[in-house]
């Protein structure tokens, strides 16, 4: 399905009839060289102070496919322009994003079924673009394209919609050359009918992603998009639209619900966030970005015609003061160098639509822990101030509530004293030479208690069959946790992402050591336990008549095999002359034999996880009349059986002999029903009541001392 887009792409707005005054701070024009006028602005990603990367869009009529591009070398002297794509039928872009000077990365979906689509590279400022798709990726129907970026020149990530329940995400670190798909399993399961949105990500340093989706959620991974979790801003019938950090920590996201725009913060890195009601006024809602070096951000609006900044982390918004221009893009390199898209002239394509920053330093820069512990009647902190400015610097620090203790508010690095627990904002003005800036960060003062790591295990644990560890640890604030376990060859550990537990898997049967170590600003601690690991393949076994005593005998075998978990069977008989038939039932099989054969080998054979084991049973087939253990006695040709079929009684005939003879009756898969010892010394009849016998076929043998005669009966 085709998703929204950016709300960037906005009509050319009633500001080309304003005159336009720009911001003091905002008055160098530049010009991305794009050959049509009214030409908007989007994607735009400031790689440094020399290098920027942008996309066009037709400011008349933004509905229209065009790929155009436009880069700098030069800090904005000078922009060259072109096309990504040879063509506008096959590709829609989605996002662009630069790496350096030469080399950027593009991706876009399939604009004739708006699903599946690509991603492209150059190396050479543009000039050419090549197809960087690795093989299966972004291939299904339901597949679609958002998002290509890198946060190191070899480290990226793409990402596309979910396809069989799981987002298609990939990564590599091989600038691009080879791609990985990350598993589902490191994934969170969307929810029903969830997907992601063009260009709706952020990166920062070399390991962290956010990316948000119309359901609400924010998804983040610090690892490189090796493994995420989401986190749920309200109501899933939001749909995020902008969001930004400032740095690991602090950010800002905006959300379309059903009352209107919704803004919220973090100051976790998105492990929670915090609505900002009202919406904060001055707040630009068509873009959004972190200024590196410092907690402050930017954004830019096209209706409002509004260009602004907050240095508390979104709270509250200023002003730069323009008039009559509609911004649709902001990005900064550094706390001193940025740029913002707008339209260029309704009348000469040449002129106007970029403003380059040429305003004061954002100077007041300064770091705390997010959290600190309190564990006597006071806590304290020194702030890592980083401020920069024109000119000998003056400090002013203040905290708000009430009950925070500076050794000197106007010194660089003061002492800060905290006496209770609770959230504080701490904030410091730097006044310079050319004016005054003000930032501020929150710390958050706890209540700590030491990390105690605990674990628990399932008592059975099989080999190659994954087992779930679960963290019972506690400590304040509650602790991370690592699993490592010994020996390590041949076992996985995988965090389940947004669970307290771990997902192991050994291969080999043995005992292993299994090591938690939770982690807190209080300090680590570690558990260690042992486990057997069994050999968990099935215990196979079955019974079968192991004589048959006539051709055209059928039999049917009895499995009393018994496994962990799912498992399989396979039969075999050998040789395969003389069976007429060999059917299953169920998990047994049935077996039918025409002609004599001296014996046939039958096996049985059962996998499952952990392993595989068979087992053999030899079926001995003899001539109709008996099996004996001589060729010629006198037990064969003395021993009768009738009448034949029966119904209540059998009467069998002995030799006359003094001998002790077993008897013995089974049914057809070799139950026994009957069994006695007998002494003869004339030639009698022996009876066997049948009368309590269920119907059908049964074998009975007579055993002496030197031979067995069996024969086959019918109880009708």
């Amino acid at each position: 399905m085709k998703k929204q887009l950016l709300s960037i792409l906005t009509v050319l707005s009633i500001s080309t009839l304003i005159a336009q005054v720009p911001s003091p701070s905002w008055t160098i024009s530049q010009n991305a060289s794009f050959s049509i006028t009214s030409a908007g602005h989007r994607f735009l990603d400031v790689v440094d102070a020399n290098v920027v990367w942008l996309a066009g869009y037709n400011g008349v009529a933004p509905g229209q496919n065009v790929n155009w591009f436009s880069r700098t070398i030069n800090g904005g002297t000078s922009y060259n322009s072109g096309n990504i794509y040879s063509d506008t039928n096959t590709y829609q872009l989605a996002n662009l994003e630069g790496v350096d000077a030469n080399t950027a990365w593009a991706s876009a979906f399939m604009n004739a079924t708006s699903s599946m689509g690509a991603i492209h590279k150059t190396t050479n400022g543009g000039s050419t673009w090549t197809n960087m798709t690795a093989p299966g990726m972004y291939t299904n129907s339901a597949s679609f394209t958002n998002i290509v970026s890198f946060l190191t020149p070899n480290n990226g990530m793409t990402m596309g919609d979910p396809v069989n329940g799981e987002f298609e995400i990939w990564t590599t670190s091989n600038g691009g050359t080879s791609w990985t798909q990350v598993p589902g399993a490191n994934i969170p399961n969307p929810i029903a009918g969830e997907y992601g949105i063009v260009d709706l990500y952020c990166k920062q340093g070399t390991t962290n992603y956010w990316f948000g989706t119309q359901k609400g959620r924010v998804y983040r991974s610090t690892d490189a998009g090796l493994t995420w979790n989401a986190t749920s801003l309200g109501a899933i019938t939001s749909t995020v639209v902008e969001l930004a950090f400032a740095d690991a920590n602090n950010g800002i996201i905006y959300a379309q619900g059903a009352s209107g725009l919704e803004v919220y913060n973090t100051n976790n890195g998105g492990l929670s966030y915090n609505l900002i009601s009202p919406t904060p006024a001055n707040l630009g809602r068509n873009d959004v970005c972190g200024i590196p070096g410092t907690s402050f951000f930017a954004s830019v609006d096209n209706q409002n015609m509004l260009i602004s900044y907050s240095t508390n982390n979104g709270l509250t918004w200023t002003d730069w003061g323009s008039t009559g221009i509609g911004y649709t893009c902001i990005d900064f390199a550094s706390s001193s160098i940025g740029w913002s898209g707008s339209f260029s002239s309704q009348t000469t394509p040449s002129v106007g639509g970029l403003w380059k920053y040429n305003g004061a330093t954002f100077n007041s820069v300064f770091s705390i822990p997010v959290n600190v512990c309190k564990t006597a009647a006071t806590v304290t902190i020194s702030p890592v101030n980083g401020s920069t400015g024109t000119g000998t610097l003056s400090y002013a620090w203040s905290a708000s509530p009430a009950g925070v203790v500076f050794t000197t508010p106007t010194s660089s690095v003061p002492i800060v004293t905290f006496s209770n627990t609770g959230s504080y904002t701490l904030i410091l003005t730097v006044t310079s030479a050319v004016g005054t800036s003000t930032s501020s960060q929150i710390i958050n003062v706890l209540n700590c208690m030491l990390p105690v790591p605990s674990f628990t295990t399932p008592s059975n644990v099989c080999n190659n069959v994954p087992f779930t560890l679960n963290n019972t640890s506690t400590g304040s604030p509650m602790p991370g946790i690592s699993v490592s376990i010994l020996p390590a060859t041949g076992t996985t550990v995988s965090p389940i992402i947004g669970s307290q537990t771990v997902s192991i898997k050994v291969s080999a049967p043995g005992i292993y050591s299994i090591t938690l170590v939770a982690s807190s600003i209080t300090g680590s601690a570690a558990v260690t336990q042992t486990i057997l690991v069994k050999n968990c393949s099935p215990a196979v076994t079955f019974t079968v008549p192991l004589q048959v005593c006539n051709p055209t005998e059928t039999i049917q075998t009895v499995n009393t095999t018994t496994a962990i978990g799912a498992f399989s069977y396979t039969w075999s008989i050998n040789p395969q002359a003389g069976i007429t038939m060999f059917s299953n039932v169920g998990n047994n099989k049935k077996i039918s034999f025409d002609f004599t054969i001296s014996s046939y080998t039958l096996s049985l054979t059962a996998a499952n996880a952990s392993g595989t084991n068979s087992v053999q049973q030899i079926i001995t087939v003899s001539p109709c009349g008996g099996v004996g253990l001589s060729e010629k006695s006198s037990l064969e040709n003395s021993f009768f059986v009738f009448p034949n079929p029966a119904h209540d009684q059998i009467n069998l005939t002995l030799p006359n002999s003094n001998e002790t003879y077993k008897i013995k009756m089974v049914n057809v898969i070799g139950a026994k029903v009957f069994e006695e010892k007998v002494s003869k010394n004339s030639k009698d009849n022996y009876s066997i009541n049948v009368s309590n016998k269920s119907k059908g076929v049964y074998f009975i043998t007579v055993e002496s001392a030197t031979e067995k005669v069996t024969k086959k009966i019918i109880v009708d």
